[in-house]
């Protein structure tokens, strides 16, 4: 299937990953909760013009510590729907699924002109399984997404990190992320 992708669109999807998910981006904790800072690094305005320079730059620059954010708030959330008992049915109930599929179809079954194999039984399960964990643990997603946007956007809004530069790279090559994405 990945054949049927052209080289040109492969290349750039491969250069824009680096590029975004570099680990050069992430912030240490330190800089992201400016601790250590002489001044106050956390502070209330309500001026549009130090406001909105403020967000970009905070967006901008920690961007990448707003994904992990979401992420850990993710595998947390995720923890807690587990310990619901109707989930851990679920999870057990799919994973028997699976395990029948993959013992009844170690040979091709047919049924009448109709044969599976068993990559067509396990893309079906796949599929079966996704629908099944999404509506599952469909609160995850939502809980994810409002509570990491909401901390970040506080962040972002409260952090004061005008000090901070924005675009430093270690390679002389690269561009300032702000300038890509602008």
């Amino acid at each position: 299937m990945s054949e049927a992708i052209p080289e040109e669109a492969k290349s750039y999807m491969r250069t824009a990953k680096e590029k975004i998910l570099d680990s050069d981006n992430l912030r240490s904790f330190s800089e992201f909760t400016g601790i250590g800072e002489p001044n106050s690094s956390f502070n209330v305005t309500l001026n549009p013009t130090v406001l909105c320079p403020r967000l970009k730059h905070n967006l901008f620059f920690f961007y990448l510590n707003y994904i992990l954010l979401a992420a850990v708030i993710f595998v947390i959330t995720l923890l807690a729907t587990m310990l619901n008992p109707l989930t851990l049915i679920v999870i057990v109930a799919l994973a028997a699924a699976w395990f029948v599929i993959i013992k009844a179809t170690t040979e091709d079954l047919k049924f009448g002109p109709l044969t599976i194999t068993r990559k067509t039984a396990s893309f079906l399960m796949m599929i079966i399984s996704g629908i099944v964990a999404f509506f599952t643990v469909k609160d995850t997603f939502f809980v994810t997404l409002g509570t990491g946007s909401a901390l970040s956007l506080i962040h972002a809004i409260f952090r004061d990190s005008s000090k901070l530069k924005l675009g430093e790279t270690t390679d002389d090559n690269q561009e300032p992320l702000e300038q890509e994405m602008a």
